[in-house]
């Protein structure tokens, strides 16, 4: 076949194939970004929803009593040790759904706002919230032999969500609260 017979005019089947090929791997393409925007749309309100969670717990727990059962679970572990931040090891943990057997049935809900948003979601094992309390003695108080030197309480509230590919990410907030004389 000769250049001259070929006709610029039209196109041949192969180059409409090849363009809807092109075409498709594109919609594909599109398609599989709006997925990936919708997850991390999501994980993006769940995190914001946990760290509500989170304040509201810590926010709830600043003004118990420093003998109060919720904020007096002993741990023998320092807040730098590698398992105080971890939901997985007992020592010290405290999870919200013990909060009813640890407290009189009749005081008041531990949190407020939360507690809509954390029941809002169906299912109350979607957020796993936890807390650790570490008392820190202080050392004038250490030296004169009190009986309780603690002076100082820092509660290290978690709250773990489950993302996709079942993987788990963890909000934290921090509370300290001071103990008078």
């Amino acid at each position: 076949m000769s250049l001259s017979r070929l006709s610029p005019r039209g196109v041949t089947l192969i180059e409409s194939m090849v363009a809807m090929l092109v075409f498709t791997i594109g919609i594909i393409g599109i398609m599989q970004m709006n997925v990936l925007a919708s997850q991390q749309n999501n994980l993006a309100r769940s995190r914001t929803v946990a760290s509500k969670i989170a304040r509201d717990v810590a926010d709830a727990l600043e003004p118990l009593p420093a003998n109060h059962p919720l904020l007096t679970q002993p741990t023998a572990m320092a807040v730098d040790a590698p398992g105080f931040a971890s939901m997985d090891i007992a020592d010290g943990l405290v999870r919200l759904e013990d909060v009813p057997t640890l407290l009189n049935p009749m005081s008041r809900p531990l949190i407020g706002a939360a507690d809509a948003v954390y029941a809002s979601e169906g299912d109350n094992n979607f957020y796993e919230v936890a807390w650790r309390v570490w008392r820190i003695p202080n050392p004038e108080r250490v030296a004169r032999g009190d009986a309780d030197p603690v002076d100082q309480l820092r509660i290290l509230v978690m709250v773990r969500i489950p993302t996709f590919q079942n993987n788990t990410v963890m909000v934290t907030a921090w509370a300290v609260k001071a103990i008078g004389n």
